[in-house]
């Protein structure tokens, strides 16, 4: 990339049909190094080693935040799986493919297309093992729950990695409480409140196929009672039309805004769901707020569990913001890849 008095401003990928029309790999002037994506995935590596997570399922490669644009790895107990989202990185596919072998001995790898980059990008690679073999599916560990991930069929690369520290967060006031559990997916968030102690686990989830995986992950616990969870396939809004009462509140919603022009509409979205939860909260009651969408920022997304606050008629404290685990980092001229935000609160 040059400036236009021909100076090298830095290297890059180009994309012509992105909003995106560089994803910046150097900003020196002399061409990064042959080996510059195996090295930065090496340190990669060890930064997270040196996290001491207690889990066998971590986010190894994310994308900016680990200097590689366009990359994401996530890696499921002996199962590695690799997200691409430009051409630049899909040329080097099977290099990373090769050096993910070597720095994990054993592991297979296996490539999830994302349609919604290949359309963008023009990426050809389809979906499956680059490394190794296996059925597309892998047990995972987190904490003392395990967890079985369908990184082939399943949402994203299988499993929502970057909420671990948030779901440690609820189980730790779920105990002797009723949850409510939004969103739900496969889960998780609701077996780890029920090993943490709580009464009893409602999940709302539109998904059939997420509610029988949830079903299987209870099977794989054996230390959760069965029948202090409960498991309702249904619109999540048309669910709170008559909810009940519940001690605890978690709603996490999928992206409402992938674009700025999608802002208007997701806020209106996160503000009726806020509001309508703080109707259900019981007295003392506590709720976790979560946004994953790119357009929304930190202060608009305080602003809208603020304004959900006031207009439930409730007093509102702020406990704790949230945000993705430490195997999600953020570079820090990489503002845009904090996408990942939540409130825990309060109602009197």
């Amino acid at each position: 990339m040059q400036s236009a008095d021909g100076t090298t401003i830095g290297w890059g990928f180009h994309s012509a049909s992105s909003l995106i029309a560089v994803r910046m790999v150097s900003f020196q002037a002399k061409r990064p190094a042959e080996d510059w994506i195996t090295s930065r995935i090496a340190d990669a590596w060890a930064l997270r080693r040196a996290l001491f997570l207690d889990t066998d399922a971590l986010r190894v490669v994310n994308a900016e935040g680990d200097f590689i644009p366009g990359l994401i790895v996530d890696l499921y107990g002996s199962s590695a799986v690799m997200s691409i989202h430009t051409r630049g990185i899909e040329a080097l596919a099977d290099r990373v493919a090769s050096f993910l072998g070597e720095l994990v001995p054993g592991v297979s790898v296996y490539l999830r297309r994302d349609e919604h980059y290949a359309r963008i990008e023009g990426l050809t690679r389809e979906s499956g093992y680059l490394v190794g073999s296996g059925n597309g599916t892998s047990i995972i560990r987190e904490g003392g729950e395990r967890f079985l991930v369908d990184f082939r069929e399943g949402q994203k690369t299988g499993f929502y990695l970057d909420q671990r520290e948030n779901r440690r967060i609820i189980a730790s006031v779920s105990q002797g409480k009723t949850v409510l559990n939004l969103f739900s997916y496969t889960g998780a968030a609701a077996i780890r409140a029920a090993a943490g102690g709580a009464s009893r686990v409602v999940s709302v989830e539109s998904s059939a196929r997420a509610i029988e995986m949830s079903r299987q992950n209870v099977g794989l616990n054996p230390g959760v009672r069965d029948d202090s969870l409960s498991w309702v396939q249904s619109d999540v809004f048309t669910f709170l039309e008559n909810p009940g009462v519940h001690d605890v509140v978690v709603a996490d919603p999928p992206p409402f805004a992938r674009r700025r022009a999608e802002l208007a509409g997701a806020l209106t979205g996160y503000l009726t769901l806020f509001q309508r939860c703080l109707g259900v909260l019981s007295p003392g009651g506590i709720a976790f707020f979560f946004s994953c969408s790119g357009a929304v920022d930190r202060p608009t997304f305080r602003d809208v569990v603020t304004e959900a606050g006031r207009r439930s008629g409730r007093s509102v404290r702020l406990l704790r913001e949230l945000h993705a685990d430490s195997d999600h980092p953020v570079a820090s001229t990489h503002a845009e890849g904090e996408y990942l935000k939540g409130w825990m609160i309060h109602a009197e």
